[in-house]
């Protein structure tokens, strides 16, 4: 894979903190890669890194394989053929749509610069708006100038921090599909910071999973929901019931249908999505015995309360219109996570 951005061991810190620590990974050719992770765990800086706003204390980051930052040397932004969008957008407020879009193209006749920007415009669907000023336009309006305008200079990198999360469920939909398309028509790749795991899972070829400044995971979107290396992994991608081992009896998780009984320590943890169980048997997994406590209908399907056992409360989604027994349901071998020797302080679940 050609990397068109790599970190090598990167570290950097502020006031003796050290915000990205001992960081490593690559944005290949037209690859999409998100990170995501809380406030705090350093992924903005990291994004500030690549873009030449920040430098290393240590590790070196290269762009289509040229050196341009090392803890002595930084190159500067506007020579690394990046580009960037941003939460805010950024847009020049005295200059107007298309001259926004002018501003980063380069060395190209007037007339030209003009038909490429007025294409641009086009293809995020803000033609008829070239004279328009950026405080008449809408949230998403202004994303996609934004868009068309970190996009004009033909980066090989575009660099997008929290891009989406100033607008409406709708929008964000809407512009997530939208700038993938235009990174695909550009051959541009891309790397977002994000601490909403739907921008992940919708967008990026790969995620990596950032906390306390390390990488903890880094994976393609399916395995890292599927296969979190810990449970506060797990949680960033939705609810999860989770258990003991010491909290359940030793009947609670029956092996079915060819499924290997689990085998794991007293404080090992459990987790399961509530969308994950299913309400009769489907193949190779574990029958639960449990009570059913309450439930209730919510659009998509009925989300139903679960005790299996004493003080741990399970919640499962079902949904087809069949809800399952009020003494059982079914978990898919395949479905269900386990952690080694992991929250030994918490509680037995949480939602």
């Amino acid at each position: 894979m050609t990397s068109i951005l790599s970190f090598r061991q990167v570290s950097c810190s502020f006031d003796g903190q050290v915000v990205v620590d001992n960081v490593s990974f690559d944005v290949g050719a037209r690859e999409i890669v998100c990170l995501l992770g809380p406030s705090g765990c350093g992924k903005t800086t990291s994004l500030r890194l690549a873009g030449g706003m920040e430098t290393p204390d240590s590790g070196e980051i290269l762009i289509a394989g040229q050196t341009v930052s090392v803890p002595q040397n930084v190159l500067p932004p506007e020579k690394r053929k990046i580009g960037f969008l941003f939460q805010d957008y950024a847009l020049f407020p005295h200059l107007t749509v298309l001259e926004n879009i002018c501003f980063g193209i380069g060395d190209l006749p007037e007339k030209q610069r003009l038909s490429v920007a007025r294409g641009l415009l086009e293809e995020v669907g803000m033609a008829g708006f070239e004279g328009s000023f950026p405080h008449t336009l809408s949230g998403g309006e202004q994303q996609r100038a934004a868009l068309a305008r970190a996009l004009a200079p033909e980066p090989a990198l575009l660099l997008m921090d929290e891009p989406f999360s100033s607008l409406d469920q709708q929008l964000r939909d809407q512009m997530r599909d939208l700038t993938m398309k235009m990174l695909q028509r550009s051959d541009a790749a891309g790397l977002i910071v994000t601490h909403d795991a739907a921008d992940a899972l919708r967008m990026a070829d790969r995620v990596a999973v950032q906390r306390a400044g390390r990488l903890i995971q880094i994976d393609t979107p399916e395995h890292v929901y599927a296969k979190p290396v810990d449970i506060q992994v797990a949680r960033m991608f939705g609810q999860v019931n989770i258990a003991r081992r010491c909290d359940l009896t030793a009947d609670c998780l029956q092996p079915v249908g060819g499924a290997t009984p689990i085998s794991w320590a007293p404080n090992d943890v459990i987790g399961l999505r509530p969308g994950d169980i299913e309400p009769v048997e489907t193949g190779a997994g574990f029958a639960v015995a449990a009570r059913l406590i309450g439930k209730r209908h919510v659009g998509v399907g009925w989300l139903c309360d679960y005790e299996v056992a004493v003080g741990v409360i399970w919640q499962a989604l079902f949904r087809s219109s069949y809800v399952a027994a009020d003494d059982k349901f079914f978990v898919p071998e395949d479905r269900l996570m386990l952690f080694k020797q992991i929250e030994k302080q918490q509680g037995s679940s949480e939602s």
